[in-house]
């Protein structure tokens, strides 16, 4: 292994990219060799996590650590913008509950060809998905699950006010929380990742992100700020409060989200039904109620409804009351479900059905002449990269 710089066999990273951190002191460039040797050969065993970008294999180094590689496939001799572009995401921060950069692997062979890895530490209890949805049956207890809540929020409030430039993460989610031996949480996969430049409201751009996840202006006008993060956070924390998926379907294979669900209960004074039946150590019901507010909160349909991330550490850390909630339409699911997957179709076009009516007031944007040149010129910078895709779990 060598520190970040040249190296025999391997492809030259770009002048703009990863060439930035070729001063760093901790950063280290693995040769082809470890990689595989650590992995074994990328053995089928070893691997620990896959999706659209390839595999993540659990790795064994020569100093007796374990970590996790990530392997991205359909790599070109000329690089591959989503792996630069996530390797400096994740070098450009450091706090206990991002996902720590180990080092990077760029090289081509005869047979393999050219090939991409990402080294970062290994989560040796998986992600959050894997307990609330996978098959690992034992039920997190509700200590768990607050520390998981309050890891994973003190981690975002870091990207959007710690980290410069700031940064959005796009695709937060329960399979994007992974979690060490002790249960503490690590936001992981910066493919997706913003950098946003100081002083701007919002950034214009392709949306991207897991259906169920994506906040709805976002999804509807591809109007990306800190707090379509904050919606996600939302998301993933009623999730944990209530065991449930963010999209599930009914008899009649209608979708249901959780955000509605949970709302409904809110609104009708039934805010701990949200809460997991058979929860262990479940705390006391002035805390489970908070936490189900400051959830229902932050998924709330209108962008300014929804507090902070730094306001979400806050109300979660300490005393501090949670905002009143403010009215929202009831059902929402199927004008999201419609505008996210009309987001898939390229066109550009994204509508909503007969009848949905949130968000009228900002509908005059895509009537802007300025916004419009925003937003194209948006679409010809990000190219053929992964973002105008939204992926479905």
């Amino acid at each position: 292994m060598k520190k970040v710089g040249g190296g025999k066999g391997e492809i030259g990273l770009s002048s703009s990219g990863l060439d930035s951190m070729s001063q760093s002191t901790t950063l280290i460039r693995f040769s082809f060799d470890e990689i595989k040797r650590a992995t074994r050969n990328f053995s089928r065993d070893n691997i620990i996590g896959s999706g659209g970008y390839g595999n993540v294999y659990r790795g064994l180094l020569n100093d007796g650590s374990q970590v996790a590689m990530k392997r991205f496939k359909n790599c070109s001799v000329a690089g591959d913008a989503s792996f630069t572009h996530e390797v400096e995401v994740i070098a450009s921060v450091r706090h206990v509950n991002l996902v720590a950069l180990r080092g990077y692997c760029t090289a081509t062979t005869n047979l393999e060809g050219h090939q991409r890895i990402i080294v970062t530490d290994l989560m040796e209890n998986g992600s959050l998905y894997d307990h609330l949805f996978g098959s690992r049956g034992k039920k997190l207890s509700w200590p768990i699950r607050q520390k998981i809540a309050l890891g994973t929020a003190r981690g975002l409030a870091y990207l959007h006010y710690g980290a410069q430039p700031s940064i959005i993460h796009r695709d937060i989610k329960a399979s994007n929380i992974l979690l060490d031996e002790k249960f503490e949480a690590k936001v992981a996969d910066f493919g997706l990742a913003k950098f946003n430049p100081e002083g701007m409201t919002h950034m214009s751009t392709r949306v991207a992100g897991t259906m169920g996840y994506v906040a709805p202006e976002y999804a509807l006008y591809g109007q990306l700020t800190e707090r379509s993060d904050v919606f996600s956070y939302g998301v993933v924390l009623l999730e944990l409060l209530s065991g449930r998926k963010a999209l599930e379907t009914d008899s009649d294979g209608q979708p249901n989200a959780l955000t509605d669900l949970a709302w409904s209960l809110v609104r009708d004074g039934k805010s701990l039904d949200v809460i997991e039946d058979g929860m262990p150590e479940q705390g006391s019901p002035e805390v489970l109620e908070k936490y189900v507010l400051v959830a229902v909160l932050c998924s709330h349909p209108q962008l300014y409804a929804r507090p902070t991330m730094d306001q979400v550490v806050k109300m979660l850390e300490t005393d501090e009351s949670v905002p009143s909630v403010m009215e929202r339409p009831i059902p929402f699911t199927a004008g999201r479900i419609d505008i996210e997957k009309s987001a898939l179709s390229n066109s550009g076009q994204l509508c909503s059905p007969t009848g949905y009516q949130a968000f009228t007031m900002q509908s005059k944007r895509l009537s802007d002449p300025n916004q419009k040149e925003e937003l194209k010129e948006e679409e010809e910078e990000e190219g053929n990269s992964q973002s105008g895709t939204m992926s479905v779990d």
